[in-house]
């Protein structure tokens, strides 16, 4: 039988743990990069309710953002809620102007035609529908 000693063992065990913990960040930044088409920071697109959106003016305001919706189709402006987080748990929030269900299929548009992501305190980033309806 062979003897190992006990600093031995926790030397190892301390070395896979690291290479564990860099493996884990090299997954999270290649997935975020994938997904956001950057390595850090704000996203150069996102996917919301099955289209890509593309970044566009940044430093927005909430009250601008409002405004904005009453230019939608349809008989009222549509409130402007949260609808996601980016990146989904841990991220900033992604708010936008849904258009109804209802108003969606009798117009032939799709749920929103821009989002915006908070990027501050009151600021946000808009990012618009790639695409046509």
């Amino acid at each position: 039988m062979v003897h190992v000693e006990p600093g031995v063992t926790r030397r190892r065990l301390a070395s896979i743990v690291v290479v564990l913990c860099v493996i884990l960040a090299a997954g999270g930044a290649l997935a975020y990069r994938a997904a956001y088409g950057v390595w850090s920071g704000t996203p150069d697109h996102i996917s919301y309710c099955g289209r890509t959106y593309l970044r566009g003016t940044p430093g927005l305001t909430h009250a601008e953002i409002v405004g904005f919706g009453a230019a939608l189709p349809g008989d009222a402006p549509y409130p402007v809620v949260t609808v996601d987080t980016v990146p989904p748990v841990v991220g900033q929030p992604l708010i936008a102007a849904l258009t109804p269900q209802a108003e969606q299929q009798r117009l032939g548009v799709p749920c929103t035609m821009a989002v915006y992501l908070k990027t501050g305190t009151d600021a946000y980033t808009g990012y618009a529908l790639s695409g046509g309806p």
